[in-house]
């Protein structure tokens, strides 16, 4: 099993960016493939700098 973790921030000094749009489109293609019981994907939203050690840790993408 492949894990994915995503993890997405739209700083309130730049233009609206849209983050959700694109992960469910990225959610969906894979829903679409042959492939999809091979994959796990978690989501965090408003990722601080601190919160990437911690999501990482959490979720263990790379195990």
């Amino acid at each position: 099993m492949k894990k994915i973790l995503i993890l997405a921030a739209n700083p309130t000094s730049t233009k609206h960016l849209s983050l959700d749009e694109e992960v469910r489109e990225i959610k969906e293609a894979l829903q679409l493939s042959k492939y999809r019981e091979q994959f796990i994907i978690e989501s965090n939203w408003a990722v601080r700098p601190d919160d990437i050690r911690r999501s990482i840790l959490q979720f263990q993408p790379f195990k």
